[in-house]
């Protein structure tokens, strides 16, 4: 497993450079459900990563083979955009008005996203972030306008990141008892303002521009144990 000290090393050292593509994101504002349980998530502050206390919903997230807490203060649902994803969402929401009101139905929910809405060849792309995230992405609408069950679209803002890429299989230890496992073809860890985070390679393709590789002399080794 890689820890994430040894990743933030990684990092210290020459890294790819890429900036987000305008690949939109689907947000569903998901928080204000009864029945959160007390866990802990990872946040990032001033002075790094940090594990706040929260009360939230735990769910799997098949596709990197880790967990991710919904904030019931403030959490949001996030999945990449594609044809026919957010006309299935809103259908679902209209159809379940009740969804957002406790943990059980949230869950029910998240079911049905990973097999109706994100599953790729059996491994559903879905994970959680909150309000302030989902507040600055480009074509979000205001902070007080994102509200439970209302979906939008936004693609990240063109900051850049630091990247790695690890081979099939490697393993992030990420938020504590969160960890990544890197699927099919690798993937990228990446850093940014928001921390560090696994992304796969095939998503990170879509969401990301490479603007800068090192040079082979001094290109990072894929970490292999």
């Amino acid at each position: 497993m890689i820890t994430n000290e040894q990743a933030a090393k990684m990092f210290e050292q020459p890294t790819i450079e890429a900036i987000p593509t305008d690949m939109k994101r689907i947000i569903i504002p998901a928080y204000g459900f009864a029945g959160g349980k007390d866990t802990k998530r990872e946040e990032w502050g001033a002075d790094g990563p940090f594990m706040e206390d929260v009360k939230g919903l735990e769910f799997h997230n098949p596709k990197d083979n880790g967990n991710q807490v919904l904030k019931a203060r403030d959490g949001v649902l996030i999945c990449y955009d594609a044809p026919g994803r957010k006309e299935k969402i809103d259908s679902y929401l209209e159809a379940h008005p009740n969804t957002f009101k406790t943990a059980t139905y949230v869950n029910d929910f998240i079911d049905y996203m990973k097999k109706e809405v994100v599953n790729q060849g059996g491994k559903a792309d879905l994970w959680d972030s909150d309000v302030n995230f989902a507040a600055g992405l480009v074509g979000a609408p205001a902070k007080e306008d994102i509200v439970p069950g209302k979906t939008f679209t936004g693609a990240k803002k063109k900051e850049a990141v630091q990247a790695v890429l690890l081979p099939e299989g490697a393993v992030f230890e990420g938020a504590v008892g969160q960890p990544q496992t890197a699927d099919k073809g690798g993937a990228y860890l990446i850093k940014d303002s928001a921390g560090m985070r696994m992304i796969q390679k095939e998503e990170f393709a879509k969401a990301y521009s490479i603007t800068k590789v090192p040079n082979t002399r001094n290109r990072q080794r894929d970490i292999t144990d």
